[in-house]
């Protein structure tokens, strides 16, 4: 638990101020807090999150649920609500987010503390790679060949939609297949960065600039898949893309 990161959305400062306090001395890595859930999105898509504490009434257009929803769709994280109306209606519409707890305002300092300990004892810790993991064996012109066991499987670079990281792994996503590689994303961008159609766009994703479907604000969609981009590399990616 102790140096989880965990982000705070929560429009009352008084309120936010207190949970930080709260996390800091249990341990946790407390990201600055966000009061809507637009600047949550923008801190999520940049930052690996382990838990977010979520209040539900939020200023601006999207509210907790929403925003937590737009979250889950960048990436997986553990979530926990909080809220002054837990009416049945709110709950429902929390239930496919799959929350780790649905606390009531004003919670317990107790509730809180055990809330936030389940939840951060479900985060999966990252698991380390071995030699029998899958990995890239070697590369062609045009392909790479994955390690799978006892065989090797073709994959054609322009086939490739996006690779992403997970943990101490990465996982090359094609249109037909996905492959977990037991490599990090930084030893696959030295492979693919050679290639011109190829960009790391977030610390997390690398992407086929050739798949990209359309781009909106702080994300590119491929597929359907909604990729976040880093601030940094928003410039870049506008330039690569006249290029190709």
């Amino acid at each position: 638990m102790k140096n989880s990161k965990v982000l705070i959305v929560e429009d009352e400062p008084i309120i936010a101020a207190d949970l930080e306090d709260r996390l800091i001395e249990m341990g946790c890595h407390v990201l600055p807090a966000c009061s809507s859930g637009e600047a949550a999105l923008l801190t999520f898509a940049e930052t690996k999150v382990d838990l977010v504490l979520m209040d539900i009434q939020l200023g601006g257009k999207l509210d907790g649920i929403e925003t937590a929803k737009q979250m889950l769709a960048l990436a997986p994280v553990t979530l926990i609500y909080l809220t002054s109306n837990a009416d049945e209606t709110h709950f429902e519409r929390a239930r496919p987010t799959l929350p780790a707890a649905f606390l009531s305002k004003p919670f317990r300092g107790k509730d809180l503390k055990y809330a936030i300990e389940l939840a951060l004892s479900r985060v999966p810790k990252p698991a380390l790679a071995t030699p029998e993991n899958t990995q890239v064996s070697h590369i062609l012109n045009d392909r790479l060949f994955v390690k799978v066991k006892d065989r090797s499987v073709r994959i054609f670079l322009s086939d490739i939609l996006w690779v992403e990281a997970d943990n101490y792994y990465c996982k090359i996503v094609t249109s037909q297949d996905a492959h977990l590689i037991g490599q990090t994303l930084k030893q696959i961008e030295a492979i693919l960065l050679e290639l011109p159609e190829f960009m790391r766009v977030h610390r997390s994703f690398l992407v086929n600039l050739t798949k990209v479907e359309a781009i909106g604000d702080g994300v590119v969609f491929i597929q359907k898949k909604q990729i976040p981009i880093s601030k940094n590399a928003r410039e870049a990616l506008n330039i690569k893309l006249q290029r190709i």
